[in-house]
């Protein structure tokens, strides 16, 4: 099974108050980046890591910030080309 890492995930687990890291701070990462962040879940996330669910919410919204930046530039067009030509250079220079 692969790991869900998120900005927002390493956040969590950098601050959690117990000692051993669970499934919940991966899924409660995960949730976030899927279906969004409600108070509650701010507030229990704070409440994990000794923060306020003001402290979880930015760290919230600054790992989707820079998610949606990296996204934005995979999917430019320019890299894509970029990409398949590197791919057509590396094919060349391997079968030659």
């Amino acid at each position: 099974m692969t790991r869900f890492g998120s900005g927002f995930t390493c956040w969590i687990e950098q601050r959690l108050l117990r000692e051993d890291r669970d499934d919940l701070t991966e899924a409660i990462g995960f949730l976030a980046r899927t279906e969004g962040l409600s108070l509650d879940v701010a507030e229990h996330v704070a409440t994990m890591t000794g923060t306020t669910a003001s402290d979880v919410i930015a760290a919230y919204k600054a790992d989707n910030s820079k998610w949606a930046g990296t996204q934005a530039t995979l999917d430019r067009p320019d890299l894509a080309a970029l990409d398949d030509h590197r791919d057509t250079i590396a094919t060349c220079h391997y079968q030659g």
